[in-house]
């Protein structure tokens, strides 16, 4: 980018943003609303993993929608062009919607083992810009105004945590077959969730107890306890692992927002 000018700069950021945001919401609701394609839960729930969670933990996604939506629209304004907070985090948004772009194009329309490796390999730099998106603006969050706070800072940190979740659930399938099993295996579907629970724990700490980058996962994690509790294979060391984490992580939460800063 150093061939741009910082007005320049500036502008495209705010066009990444206004373009990716519904882009993702778009190509995401495609097979669901055409036929063309696998929707989001139809591809978790190809994958030969106990991690995935009741269908109805991915109308999270609505309000994430929506919100990043609002946030595009925000950042776009001319006042927000130069604004320093939307300098140091927009370049990571616009990257991180990009990415769940390219899931949802893999994930709809990919064969089986591209859809597999592709939504996994492009969810790793995809969660890392989000992530960085939500620390940056939770650590900025003072030069946010009350409305900001809930179209800039809640939004990302939404579609953070979710995808902090996700993307263990787009690798435990690929670990499960690698190691040679027919059917899903609880050993290491316990240690991708042990994985996935330890860095979520890490990031709710590092965001200082980031309640609404919790809230996605905990979701997840309850409707995961309550598919495995209802519906087969059941399994209630997979339920009660989720409850656990949902215990473990509101802990965290809470002693982290009242640890010194």
């Amino acid at each position: 980018m150093h061939f741009m000018t910082h007005a320049a700069q500036d502008t495209f950021r705010q066009w990444l943003n206004l373009i990716a945001a519904p882009a993702m919401w778009i190509l995401s609701t495609l097979p669901q609303i055409t036929d063309w394609g696998r929707s989001a839960k139809e591809f978790s729930d190809a994958n030969n993993s106990l991690l995935v969670p009741y269908g109805i933990a991915f109308s999270i996604w609505f309000p994430i929608f929506v919100g990043c939506i609002g946030y595009a629209m925000l950042q776009a304004t001319k006042a927000n062009r130069t604004r320093e907070i939307f300098r140091k985090t927009g370049w990571w948004t616009g990257a991180g919607f990009t990415g769940v772009c390219i899931w949802a194009l893999f994930s709809g329309w990919g064969s089986p083992i591209i859809a597999r490796w592709g939504t996994a390999l492009i969810f790793v730099p995809t969660v890392y810009c989000l992530i960085k998106a939500m620390l940056e603006l939770t650590r900025g969050k003072e030069a946010l105004d009350k409305t900001e706070k809930i179209w800039v800072w809640a939004p990302i940190s939404l579609i953070a945590g979710w995808t902090s979740i996700a993307i263990f659930l787009n690798w435990t399938p690929l670990i499960v077959d690698g190691i040679g099993s027919a059917s899903p295996n609880i050993v290491p579907t316990m240690t991708m969730f042990s994985a996935a629970l330890c860095f979520a724990a890490i990031m709710a700490h590092r965001s200082r107890g980031n309640s609404i980058y919790v809230f996605p996962i905990v979701w997840g994690l309850a409707w995961l306890a309550f598919k495995a509790l209802t519906q087969p294979p059941h399994s209630a060391v997979i339920a009660a692992a989720a409850l656990l984490g949902c215990l473990i992580l509101s802990a965290v939460t809470y002693a982290s927002q009242r640890a010194p800063a």
